[in-house]
């Protein structure tokens, strides 16, 4: 079933400006209300909305299951190394590992959990849509 012109000129129109903006929360996260997660869930809400305006077989041609699911693992593995990082260079568990780096690793772990947020969303989003025959 596909959806009316009117939702898919508004989903072309609006997903950009998601996605912009999860961007944005993903990089000032660290100084300001928002963060990781909140980009995340941004991001898999873009998707999820092409997913619902142009149907699951056609999205999934652009985000294939099989790079989602990479994508996932590879974020669940970025964020154990960014933890464990400050450990390995003889300093505290998530610790900055240079002071002149303002943020320090709190950008590089925003970045992993919005990528595991959103990748994460997409996954229950593609398992519970696989079974609608109405694309």
């Amino acid at each position: 079933m596909k959806m009316s012109l009117v939702v898919r000129t508004t989903t072309k129109l609006i997903a950009p400006f998601l996605v912009t903006y999860g961007a944005c929360l993903t990089i000032y996260g660290y100084e300001s209300p928002g963060g990781g997660f909140q980009a995340g869930v941004l991001f898999a809400v873009s998707v999820i909305l092409l997913m619902t305006a142009y149907g699951y077989r056609r999205t999934k041609k652009h985000f294939p299951l099989r790079t989602v699911q990479l994508v996932e693992s590879a974020s669940a593995l970025w964020l154990v190394g960014v933890a464990l990082a400050g450990l390995a260079f003889g300093a505290f568990f998530l610790n900055f590992l240079r002071p002149y780096i303002p943020g320090g690793t709190v950008m590089t772990f925003n970045i992993g959990v919005a990528l595991k947020v959103s990748t994460s969303f997409i996954l229950v989003f593609y398992v519970l849509s696989r079974w609608v025959d109405r694309d």
